[in-house]
């Protein structure tokens, strides 16, 4: 196999194959291959083994992990397959036992996804189990289609072959199989599932034994116990799904993936096919013909009764009913942006790579995709509909020309929306209105471009993702993080707090905030609930929010939904539709060697961390021997070390508020960080022998981003304690007079954008402006500010971090164009910018901004998105 793929080491093995993580020579990217045991490979005829398994390659589907290749090398037989960077499903049980009941639903349902299209293309799997199916971000992916029934007809056999193997695991064979019968088809495969689901739901198999011939056997003749028996929060209607995969007899089972598929969908409500045990008090929704409405949460009968309190209103009482939680797009890659028609039947969203999407339309039962803006120029975002429902409008994010465009739910030409207005919007509902939101002003402009209402000149900091309430008279809006929705930096996790306004003016007042996640508001149609999305009980999930009606909290919010991964929200005019994104996304430290001349391809950088975590900011020990950076690897954000040429990292901080942006002094025995632990950021260090860690600045403002220098005796760090008004962070020094000595109390330097880095010599101060159409330095007291380079320049929307060269001569700056980014070398005196790193493979997203290096290499933050729309349908 030399030349082709590079044996790194081997990674596992089973019954019929061991397992090797192996760079792919061709294609840069690690490939998983799997070379059949050496009596396995005597056993069989190659030449029917290869051919058999070709027809599992052509099997392309979001939950079946693709076959790149096979063939036979020396007498062995391999294939090859992607590397997942995640566990089995077998491992997660290993750790868990059972799953979560939502949780195990939705991995079988997309199983059985994969079965569906597998079985219509006439290819049975025959070996279903957990140890088949992988974990990637949140879905799951059925490996080693065909290969079982490549191996069974090779050698010619239904049942355990003369090398010993089993086709098929004995704890998931279905009795047809236990008893060699010659007319195993796809009903096999249903009960497999059956057997997998069993387990997922009660943390043990159906049946039971000494030997796997008592386990055959018990297939055959014995019953399996209810899985109610086992696990009493299983509703009865998920019970009756499970066990009537079991049956003996294939004819009383399921009868088709495309049967089974449904029964499923239908238990994927928030409860997840849970008896529910609990019941809660609400605020009641009261609608304008303020009559009583009556709701259940149901899953396929199971019906979840939410009994909420005195109505704001008139006193009377709700109940709400989900009647379906369904998964309507499963293409792979990015799915966000939903926006509901109106009426309910159509859903809007954008598709595509990050910085190339695109908006599409379907129906809300997940049919008839349509491109509507696969020509028009740029990348699209930020979908929503005319209050009409004839027309969607959207951002065209074109860098310095970005617009927001409308088109036809029927497709054609886009068209200008509104003149003066480039961000995302929010409607009045008489279609007269939108709202502008600024860093220090919330407006109103009307859609003819000819007015203009400034509702408060309150300083905010980052507004963003507005919501117009029914009755036109409060404007929900979020102030923090912007990065959530933004291409840049998109599913960045910070802290961000929902606001409401009055429509004619006023103070607005916090409605849900504290030191959690808080975006995407919507209005119920009563203009007296939002739901929104908040982390504030670990995953994301959709909260239920009372707003009196004077247009401040009225309760406490209710939480909606369990692990559903939530990213945006969208609702239909009746209330009756709301569609969501479900978002994941992993993102791994890269390594990049820094060109001598020329640029360098971002295909070549090499992964140093890997698996299912978020990377954070990173930075490099002066003699490059370590890199530091914060991940939620071990669920909060926590800072590690691990040596620059890779391997295991090493936890260096455990506070549950989040440490971040490590900087090292220049020996090497400390990290300087900022940390929410006290409630807001703030600048500590840590002693990395001692583990001993001692706050720095103790500002009710926040504190971060802090920069060490190399001299050792100053940090330098952002700040917004002296907020200009334009919104300009200011740069902060402190210092100390010894490694033991305390640090003295923080001064103001000037006014700049962030990050700010100081030049090895300490004399000068670089960073990009507040924004980052450019970069600049200046001395170190904040005099002799100069520009180096304008985005503009480079063909770039913004600048989104810097760094010194080792010299001090050059900078190093990241620039971005709404998912298109490039690295550039900047002299700080003379000479011409480079471009030193293309990010020329769209596969390969930077999008979190800060990056390291130690002089010879780059450190970059590489994310991979996973994201699909989902629809609930709701009754009142």
């Amino acid at each position: 196999m030399a030349g082709r793929y590079e044996i790194e080491r081997e990674i596992g093995h089973g019954g019929m194959a061991t397992v090797y993580l192996a760079g792919d020579v061709k294609h840069h990217r690690q490939v998983a291959v799997k070379v059949l045991r050496p009596d396995l490979t005597a056993a069989l005829g190659p030449e029917r083994f290869l051919r058999e398994i070709e027809i599992a390659a052509n099997l392309t589907h979001p939950h079946i992990l693709p076959l790149y290749d096979s063939g036979e090398a020396d007498g062995f037989l391999y294939y090859v397959m992607p590397y997942i960077e995640g566990d089995t499903l077998r491992e997660r049980i290993a750790k868990e036992g059972e799953l979560p009941v939502a949780e195990a639903v939705r991995i079988i349902r997309e199983v059985v996804d994969a079965l569906a299209f597998a079985h219509s293309h006439g290819v049975v799997h025959r070996d279903i189990k957990p140890d088949n199916v992988m974990l990637s971000g949140r879905h799951a992916m059925v490996t080693d289609f065909g290969v079982a029934k490549a191996i069974s007809e090779a050698t010619g056999r239904n049942q355990l072959t003369t090398a010993g193997v089993a086709l098929g695991t004995p704890a998931y064979m279905s009795p047809e199989q236990a008893t060699a019968d010659p007319h195993v088809d796809h009903r096999s495969d249903i009960y497999a599932v059956g057997a997998m689901a069993y387990e997922l739901l009660t943390g043990r198999a159906p049946f039971t034994g000494a030997t796997p011939q008592a386990v055959l056997a018990a297939h055959v003749t014995e019953q399996a116990e209810p899985v109610s028996k086992h696990r009493d929060h299983v509703s009865a209607e998920l019970d009756a799904v499970v066990m009537k995969c079991l049956e003996k007899k294939p004819a009383d089972r399921w009868q088709s993936a495309d049967e089974l598929l449904p029964q499923l969908e239908a238990l994927l409500t928030p409860s997840g096919g849970m008896t529910p045990a609990t019941t809660r008090p609400l605020t009641a929704l009261a609608t304008t013909r303020r009559n009583w409405l009556k709701v259940a949460l149901s899953v396929t009968g199971v019906v979840l009764l939410v009994w909420l309190a005195t109505n704001v209103i008139g006193g009377d009482q709700l109940t709400v009913t989900v009647l379906s939680n369904r998964q309507v797009t499963r293409a792979s890659g990015l799915e966000i942006d939903p926006a509901i028609s109106p009426d309910g039947r159509e859903v809007a969203y954008v598709a595509g790579p990050l910085g190339r999407t695109k908006v599409f339309l379907q129906d809300t039962e997940g049919r008839n995709p349509f491109p509507l803006s696969a020509d028009v120029e740029g990348s699209h975002r930020g979908t929503t509909w005319t209050p009409d429902g004839r027309r969607i409008v959207f951002t065209q994010e074109l860098g310095a020309r970005n617009r927001v465009v409308t088109v036809s739910r029927t497709g054609g030409q886009v068209e200008a929306f509104t003149t003066g207005h480039t961000s995302r919007l929010a409607i009045s509902p008489d279609n007269e209105w939108i709202v502008q939101l600024g860093i220090t002003l919330i407006s109103l402009s009307s859609i003819a471009g000819d007015s203009t209402i400034v509702l408060t000149d309150r300083p905010g900091f980052l507004v963003h993702s507005p919501a117009w309430s029914p009755d036109g008279a409060f404007i929900a809006y979020v102030e923090n993080n912007p990065n959530w929705t933004t291409t840049r930096q998109l599913g960045n996790a910070a802290p961000s707090q929902i606001r409401v306004i009055p429509a004619r003016g006023g103070e607005p007042v916090q409605i849900a905030g504290g030191g959690s996640m808080n975006v995407s508001p919507v209005w119920l149609p009563d203009g007296r609930h939002l739901l929104f999305i908040s982390d504030r009980e670990g995953s994301r999930d959709i909260y239920l929010q009372p707003v009196s009606s004077s247009g401040v909290n009225a309760g406490d919010a209710i939480r909606v939904t369990t692990g559903v991964g939530a990213h945006s929200l969208s609702i239909s005019s009746d209330g009756r539709t709301v569609a969501y994104s479900a978002f994941s996304f992993s993102r791994n430290i890269f390594k990049l060697p820094i060109p001598a001349s020329g640029s360098i391809s971002i295909a070549e950088a090499i992964a140093l961390t890997r698996g299912n975590q978020v990377t954070e900011a990173s930075a490099v020990s002066r003699d490059g021997q370590w890199l530091a950076f914060s991940t939620d690897l071990e669920g909060s954000f926590h800072l590690y070390r691990m040596p620059t040429t890779g391997g295991d990292p090493e936890r260096l901080t455990s506070d549950p508020g989040g440490d971040f942006n490590p900087s090292w002094s220049p020996n090497g025995d400390e990290l300087a960080f900022h940390s929410l632990r006290t409630g807001n950021r703030d600048i500590f260090t840590i002693d990395i022998s001692t583990r001993i860690i001692r706050q720095v600045t103790s500002d009710v403002h926040h504190d971060w981003n802090p920069d060490w220098s190399r001299l050792g005796d100053t940090i330098t760090f952002m700040s917004e304690r002296d907020e200009r008004p334009d919104g300009s962070l200011v740069v902060y020094t402190t210092n100390r007079e010894s490694s033991t000595g305390d640090w003295s109390e923080p001064r103001p330097v000037s006014a700049a954008g962030n990050p700010a880095r100081r030049s090895p010599d300490g004399r000068h101060i670089a960073f990009q402006s507040n924004t980052g159409s450019d970069v600049q330095v200046m001395s170190a007291d904040g005099s002799n500010r100069r520009i180096l380079l304008t985005a503009q320049e480079v063909d770039q929307t913004a600048f989104v971090s810097v760094h010194w060269s080792v010299d001090g001569t050059r900078l190093y700056a990241l620039a971005a164009n709404e998912g298109q980014a490039s690295m550039w070398s900047i002299p700080v005196d003379d000479g011409v910018p480079e471009l030193v790193v293309e990010f020329d493979d769209p596969e390969l997203a930077v999008v979190w901004p800060y990056f390291s290096h130690d002089g010879e290499n780059f450190y970059l933050n590489i994310a991979r998105f996973e994201s699909d729309i989902w629809v609930m349908e709701l009754e009142y």
